[in-house]
C-alpha cells in the first residue's frame, strides 16, 4: 500500500509539475525580455548600441568615456549625434525604412532655445519617438524607398554652436580651437566626408567670410553654412547617415524616452584646462593649441592654393603702389615692412587714423609704410587672406578684428592698443590688463608671433573736453551722464601717432630678436610684451613679460588706506 500510496504522490506531482512548467516558461522569457529591453534602453541613453551592419542599426550616440569611435564627436561630452535622419515638409524623423529593429528605444528629440527677445527663435528641431507617430505617418516613414534618395552625398554633417558665435574673435576661442584639437586627434578619412553648419543662437547673427575662413582651416568639404538652412521649411525631402551636434548641453528622461539639448558656452577639448584657461584669466602656462591651429591654417590654405604665397607678394606689391611708392623705387618686396591701422567704421573707430598714417611717411627711406585695414571691406576669404598675409604688423584697437591677425607672417608684430579705463568703470579688470594676455589677446599665446600691448591715456578719450579745471569727480560725473558713449567697447578714440612712431623705432627697425634684447626695448618703450618668439643662443622660443596692473596697485593703496583709518577710529 504504502508503494501504491508513493506511487500515486508522484504522479499526482508529475501532473502538477506538467501543468505549471508552460507558466514558469513564459515568466522566465518576459523577465528576459524585460532584461533585455531594459540594457538595450540604458545602453542607447548613454552609449549607444553597436554601429550599423545591416539593419541592426543605432540610430543615436551620445558621449560616453568607454566610447572608443574613430570620431571626434565619439569623446566630446558637449557633443551627440542622430542616424538616420530626415527632414521634409517642416518635420524631422528618423528613416524607419533603415532602422527596422529596436525601434522602441528611438527617443524624442527637442531643441530648448533660449528664452529672449534677442534669440533665434526660427531654429527649430524636433524629433518624435515612432510610437508617438500616427500609424498612418510611421507607416508611410517605415515603407517609403524614395527616401533613398534624398540622402546627402556627405555623410556626416555637423553643426556646432557656442555662445557669441557672432563675434569672431569668440568663435575662434570657443569653437573652433577646440575643433581643431579634436580634429588632430580623430582626423575625418576625407576632407569629402565631412560638412560644417553654424548655429547662431542669436536673431540678427549671420554667417561671414570670417567664419568660412577659419572653418575653412579645418578638414571639411568647402560647403559651410549656418544651422536656419538646414532646419528652415523644405518642399523636398533631405537626408542624412549622420547629423552631429557640438556644443549643446544634454539632458535624458529615460522614463519619457526623451532627449532634450541645449546650448553651452563652448565646444570641448581634449585638455579644457589648457585651451580656456588662458581665456578666463587663468595659468600662463605653455600652451600648443593656438600655434597648432595658426599653422594648420596656413599650411590648409597654403595646400588649397600652391599660388597663394605669390599672391600674397602681388597684393603687398598693389598696396606699395596705392600708397604712392613708384615701381622704380619699390626693389625686393620681401624687404618692405607694412603696418596696417585697423580701421574699424562701427564702434572703437580710430578717429584720427589719417593722421597716424601720415606719421608713417618718415620711414619711407627704411622702407616701412602704413595702411588703413578694413577686415569688412574684403569680399570674399580670399581677399580675407591675402590682406592680412601680406601685413608685418597689425595694430588697432582692441576688439575682434584683431582674429585675423593669426594669419600674419611669421615674427610679425601684433599690437593692441588698450582703452583707459578708469577704476570704476566696466571693463576694467580685463579689457585692458597687462598682467595676463587681454580676451582677444589669448590666440596669440605660445604663437610665432610678437604680441604686444600699449595702455591709452585720458587724452584718448573724445569725451568730457570742455573744462580742464574740472576735479576727479566732476569728470567721473561727466563720464557717467554719458555712460553709453564712455564705455569703452562703444567709445571711438584718439592715439597719439608718437605711439606709432615709438613702435617703428622700437621694434620694427631693430634687427634683433634675441629675448632680453626685445624685453628691454618693450620696458623702455611702455610696451607690455605678452608674447614674444625669440632666441637665445642657437633656440628660438616664446617668452611673455607681463607688467603689474595700476587698477592693483590702486586697491592695495585703497585697502592701506582703510586700515590705516580703522587704527586710528580704534
Amino acid at each position: 500500500m504504502k508503494a501504491r500510496k508513493n506511487t500515486k504522490s508522484l504522479s499526482s506531482g508529475r501532473h502538477r509539475w506538467s501543468a505549471f512548467k508552460p507558466m514558469m516558461v513564459i515568466g522566465v522569457l518576459t523577465l528576459c525580455n524585460l532584461t533585455v529591453l531594459y540594457f538595450l534602453h540604458n545602453e542607447y541613453l548613454y552609449s549607444g548600441l553597436p554601429s550599423a551592419i545591416e539593419n541592426d542599426i543605432s540610430p543615436i550616440r551620445h558621449y560616453n568615456s568607454s566610447n572608443h569611435q574613430g570620431h571626434f564627436w565619439g569623446h566630446e561630452p558637449k557633443c551627440f549625434h542622430i542616424d538616420y535622419i530626415c527632414h521634409a515638409n517642416g518635420e524631422w524623423f528618423y528613416d524607419l525604412s533603415i532602422i527596422k529593429r529596436r525601434q522602441y528605444s528611438l527617443p524624442s528629440i527637442t531643441y530648448e532655445s533660449s528664452e529672449g527677445g534677442e534669440f533665434d527663435h526660427r531654429i527649430h528641431f524636433s524629433v518624435l519617438s515612432p510610437p508617438l507617430l500616427s500609424g498612418m505617418k510611421a507607416g508611410l516613414q517605415a515603407g517609403d524607398d524614395n527616401l533613398k534618395q534624398c540622402y546627402s552625398q556627405t555623410p556626416y554633417h555637423v553643426v556646432i554652436q557656442s555662445v557669441f558665435n557672432d563675434m569672431m574673435g569668440e568663435f575662434y576661442i570657443r569653437s573652433i580651437l577646440g575643433l581643431n584639437q579634436w580634429m588632430r586627434k580623430f582626423p575625418p578619412q576625407s576632407d569629402e566626408d565631412l560638412q560644417f553648419y553654424v548655429h547662431f543662437n542669436k536673431n540678427d547673427a549671420s554667417i561671414l567670410d570670417g567664419h568660412r575662413m577659419f572653418l575653412g582651416g579645418l578638414p571639411q568639404n568647402g560647403k559651410i553654412d549656418d544651422f536656419l538652412s538646414l532646419v528652415q521649411d523644405k518642399s523636398s525631402c533631405q537626408c542624412f547617415q549622420k547629423l552631429v551636434f557640438c556644443g549643446y548641453s544634454v539632458s535624458v528622461d529615460q522614463e519619457e524616452n526623451k532627449l532634450t539639448f541645449e546650448v553651452a558656452e563652448n565646444i570641448g577639448h581634449p585638455h579644457p584646462e589648457a585651451t580656456l584657461g588662458l581665456y578666463s584669466g587663468g595659468p600662463k602656462g605653455s600652451n600648443p593649441s593656438y600655434q597648432d591651429f595658426r599653422q594648420d591654417l596656413l599650411t590648409r590654405y597654403a595646400e588649397k592654393d600652391p599660388m597663394l604665397h605669390q599672391k600674397v607678394r602681388e597684393y603687398r606689391l598693389q598696396i606699395l603702389l596705392r600708397q604712392g611708392v613708384a615701381l622704380d623705387n619699390v626693389g625686393d618686396i620681401d624687404e618692405w615692412k607694412i603696418v596696417g591701422l585697423a580701421d574699424r567704421k562701427y564702434r572703437r573707430i580710430w578717429l584720427d587714423i589719417d593722421e597716424s598714417t601720415r606719421a608713417c611717411d618718415s620711414f619711407l627711406l627704411e622702407k616701412v609704410i602704413c595702411v588703413k585695414v578694413n577686415v569688412e571691406e574684403a569680399d570674399s576669404v580670399e581677399e580675407q587672406l591675402l590682406m592680412h598675409m601680406s601685413l608685418n604688423v597689425f595694430m588697432g584697437i582692441h576688439g575682434s578684428q584683431f582674429t585675423n591677425a593669426v594669419l600674419l607672417p611669421q615674427q610679425s608684430f601684433v599690437v593692441e592698443l588698450l582703452p583707459w579705463i578708469p577704476d570704476y568703470a566696466w571693463g576694467v579688470g580685463w579689457a585692458g590688463r597687462t598682467d595676463h594676455p587681454t580676451p582677444m589677446g589669448t590666440i596669440f599665446h605660445d604663437t610665432d608671433l610678437h604680441h604686444l600691448g600699449f595702455v591709452l591715456d585720458r587724452g584718448s578719450v573724445p569725451l568730457c573736453n570742455e573744462n580742464r579745471t574740472w576735479d576727479e569727480e566732476q569728470e567721473k560725473k561727466c563720464f557717467q551722464e554719458h555712460d553709453n558713449e564712455f564705455r569703452w567697447d562703444r567709445r571711438n578714440f584718439n592715439v597719439r601717432p608718437s605711439i606709432i612712431t615709438k613702435f617703428i623705432s622700437s621694434f620694427l627697425l631693430v634687427n634683433n630678436t634675441h629675448c632680453d634684447s626685445i624685453q628691454t626695448r618693450a620696458s623702455e618703450s611702455g610696451f607690455v610684451l605678452y608674447n614674444t618668439f625669440c632666441s637665445r643662443g642657437n633656440e628660438t622660443s616664446t617668452e611673455h613679460y607681463y607688467m603689474k596692473e595700476t587698477f592693483e596697485e590702486d586697491d592695495e593703496e585703497a585697502e592701506e588706506e582703510e586700515e590705516d583709518e580703522e587704527e586710528a577710529e580704534e
